[in-house]
């Protein structure tokens, strides 16, 4: 049987603080393969964003990363500086998520293109600059020839995260990983940058990691999901099962805290009670357990272990909802 594209196992992510370590990252794993799309979700601070800069080698320096990620059958943790920057561009793609701020405003958008594939490609700058035009063409952002002279202050927002996701592809990674992209974008520009990228997958056969808070964002292109809390996977399965049955209690909190149209006019938001967990003082057993409308007593004293529940669907939690 051929090996996930994509294994992460036991991924530990720790920072020392004055408070003693804080665990970013706990005994996190899962699989891609090639192709497939993976959500995850997760308030702020579960861990999402340290999760994507350990897979790409781009952790703080002070971290301590433990497990293990393997991609393409190569063993990433604990690679050089030289060789992390052969797979970085390369082989895998990231998309940040503010476009206002991940461009460089001195610099032509042309020449923080090209030179990705100047350095991973060995391509002359015109050859590069070819190749930049017609990615952008691929993004639907006309007359890519003229704006590969413009500055970032030229483009609108929606523009500016068209061309990190261009800036992304140019290399033809086999992963591309997407961190909040469309935060900072309005609804309708949020709505384009979604189908834009659903529409890149299928025609590249990319492998997708799509890093949100937002349910409705990953429920609209990710075939799977994955629950983070406290830097714990709580629960995992396909993603139209699991978005609407849900068996986790945070899972159901998140669900519960969305707004919706169809909701009476005036009705107030549901939202979880309490605030995550201080990372460096979690709480003994079920790190939820203070926030959980169904904490049972064996929740203040151990750990849920992720446990398979039915094909596919995995939770971590004492008393899962029923399905």
């Amino acid at each position: 049987m051929a090996e996930p594209l994509l294994q992460v196992r036991d991924l530990e992510v720790g920072f020392a603080t004055a408070q003693g370590e804080a665990r970013a990252v706990r005994g996190l794993g899962f699989e891609l393969e090639a192709g497939q799309t993976l959500g995850i979700v997760g308030e702020s601070g579960s861990g999402k964003s340290q999760t994507a800069l350990a897979l790409l080698g781009l952790q703080a320096r002070q971290a301590r990363i433990g497990g293990s990620v393997r991609f393409e059958g190569r063993e990433l943790l604990g690679l050089g500086e030289r060789e992390w920057n052969k797979v970085r561009g390369n082989r895998i793609g990231l998309v940040f998520q503010d476009p206002m701020t991940s461009l460089n405003p001195y610099l032509s958008i042309g020449a923080q293109m090209a030179e990705v594939l100047v350095q991973h490609r060995g391509l002359g700058q015109a050859a590069a600059l070819a190749e930049c035009a017609r990615m952008l063409d691929a993004v639907r952002i006309a007359d890519a020839a003229a704006r590969l002279r413009q500055y970032p202050h030229e483009f609108s927002g929606g523009m500016r995260q068209r061309v990190l996701i261009a800036s992304a592809l140019l290399c033809r990674p086999s992963l591309l990983i997407a961190d909040e992209p469309t935060t900072a974008l309005d609804v309708t520009v949020q709505a384009e940058i979604l189908a834009l990228l659903r529409q890149l997958q299928e025609d590249l056969g990319l492998a997708l990691l799509l890093i949100s808070h937002d349910l409705d964002v990953v429920a609209e292109v990710c075939e799977r999901v994955l629950v983070m809390y406290a830097g714990r996977a709580v629960e995992s399965g396909a993603a139209a099962r699991l978005l609407t049955a849900p068996r986790h209690p945070y899972t159901a909190g998140l669900l519960a805290s969305r707004p919706r149209l169809d909701a009476p006019l005036g009705e107030p938001l549901r939202p979880i009670p309490g605030q995550p967990p201080d990372p460096a003082r979690l709480p003994s057993g079920c790190a939820f357990r203070p926030r959980c409308p169904a904490a049972l007593p064996v929740c203040a004293s151990e750990v849920p272990a992720l446990r398979t529940l039915e094909a596919g669907r995995a939770c971590a939690c004492h008393a899962p909802l029923p399905g």
